[in-house]
């Protein structure tokens, strides 16, 4: 994104220098006023006496309510110094300062309130920005993938049945099918190069899985079409790790980078919506013919496809209810802290549900989610088959819109319309008063429930 909200929070200083600028943006009037006129430094005969305000409503303002207020007392606090050191009375002129110290207190109060109040609101809205885009994203990432796939493979495509979208959905089904130790890239790496060898049309390329700390693992390369001698420490391979985008030939050329006697010709980060990298591509080589902006453009939509294709993986595979407490937690904590309402959706299944019904049904629901919906499926004995859906950032009144639009795809479903009746939603909404935990209790959700009709 050109712009992000979040650089439009002001960092805050150290706690030490909100204090030491909180002292000094107080004292600096007396000074001042001192320097003008020693017999009265605050300046109170002088008909000026409002520039006491200055200081608490610029700390307010600055800073917030906590020291707004501390900057208030420090003024009049002053006040009442100045009043035993040139008069010697404390409380001298009571009917003109009392007024005037009331008012600094309730400018430091109200203008520090205020600050607080709009620096809430703007984390409330990076949030926003975040989630809205991140949800945009993946919009762009999907529409791009069926247009490629639509329009620059369908004349490849035409005579064979299986599309580039249902390649990619057998490939996320055997990631999905690991055991939750095992390494998806481990398993099935040479799958998902022989992936692209048929469909970007890779002749060979070397798979280069990433660690935690973004680094290279050499070790556990997969090489496709044969091994080549290669420098791990290639200009284009750490160029595409610390860019977070595809590095080609072209690219790495227009940047400066030294490509002299460079086997590759193109570095795909396999890169989640996130921006955390997976793994990378290095390809060697290729059809000259398919070296042009067009191909290159499909290589890097299947490697962020890919890359959040992993992203799902893997967290489907901690799919353990501790993973799924602390994203609905997560969840709750936005609605806590930033009025973030969300929503968790609960669909129970009837036993009279065939097993082929029943997966028929959470497929019609899986196409349904957006780009930060989650779903996962709950069975206990004893207790009906339930589907969770947590839908962020949802307001409660779109759950009559949500049900109604499922139940009229699953109606349409042949063989599942009349066992729609078998079917209830209810939901649970997530506002901050509920933990995690009671959400997810097997209770059933007593706010609203959806009966198909």
């Amino acid at each position: 994104m050109a712009t992000h909200i979040d650089e439009l929070q002001p960092a805050l200083a150290p706690r030490w220098l909100r204090y030491l600028e909180t002292l000094i943006i107080t004292l600096a009037l007396p000074v001042i006023g001192w320097i003008i006129n020693p017999n009265d430094p605050l300046l109170l005969g002088s008909g000026l006496t409002w520039l006491l305000a200055i200081a608490p409503l610029l700390v307010g303002m600055r800073y917030g309510f906590a020291l707004g207020f501390v900057s208030a007392l420090l003024s009049v606090t002053i006040m009442g110094l100045e009043g035993v050191w040139y008069h010697g009375d404390l409380f001298v002129e009571r009917a003109q300062r009392l007024p005037i110290a009331i008012a600094l207190i309730l400018v430091g109060m109200v203008a520090g309130e205020m600050a607080d109040v709009w620096r809430r609101r703007l984390q409330q809205m990076a949030i926003l920005h975040r989630a809205q885009s991140t949800r945009l994203e993946e919009f762009v990432r999907h529409y791009q993938l069926l247009r490629v796939s639509h329009d620059q493979l369908a004349e490849r495509l035409a005579a064979n049945p299986f599309t580039l979208r249902d390649a990619l959905r057998a490939l996320e089904e055997k990631f999905l099918s690991l055991a939750s130790h095992q390494d998806p890239l481990a398993q099935h790496g040479d799958e998902l190069l022989g992936f692209l060898a048929l469909h970007a049309r890779i002749q060979q390329a070397v798979l280069l899985p990433v660690d935690q700390q973004q680094r290279l693992m050499p070790q556990a390369a997969m090489w496709f079409g044969g091994e080549t001698a290669l420098d791990w420490h290639d200009p284009m391979l750490m160029a595409c790790l610390e860019q977070r985008r595809m590095i080609c030939l072209k690219s790495a050329m227009a940047q400066g980078i030294n490509i002299d006697n460079a086997p590759l010709l193109a570095v795909v980060p396999l890169m989640d919506v996130e921006e955390q990298i997976y793994a990378v591509v290095a390809v060697t080589a290729m059809p000259f013919i398919d070296f042009h902006r067009g191909h290159l453009h499909l290589l890097a939509v299947l490697g962020a496809q890919l890359g959040d294709m992993l992203r799902h993986t893997q967290r489907s595979s901690q799919g353990s209810g501790g993973h799924q407490r602390s994203l609905v937690a997560q969840w709750v904590r936005h609605a806590r802290e930033h009025q973030l309402t969300s929503l968790l959706v609960a669909i129970d299944f009837a036993e009279s549900l065939s097993d082929a019904q029943l997966h028929q049904a959470v497929d019609n629901v899986a196409q349904q989610q957006r780009g930060l919906d989650r779903s996962w499926m709950v069975c206990q004995a004893g207790l009906p088959r339930r589907l969770y859906v947590l839908l962020p950032l949802t307001q409660p009144r779109a759950f009559t819109i949500y049900a109604e639009r499922l139940q009229e795809r699953l109606a349409s479903e042949p063989g599942l319309g009349e066992a729609c009746q078998a079917i209830r939603l209810s939901y649970q909404v997530i506002d901050g008063r509920l933990s995690a935990k009671k959400l997810l209790s097997r209770h059933d959700h007593a706010e609203v429930s959806h009966v198909p009709s």
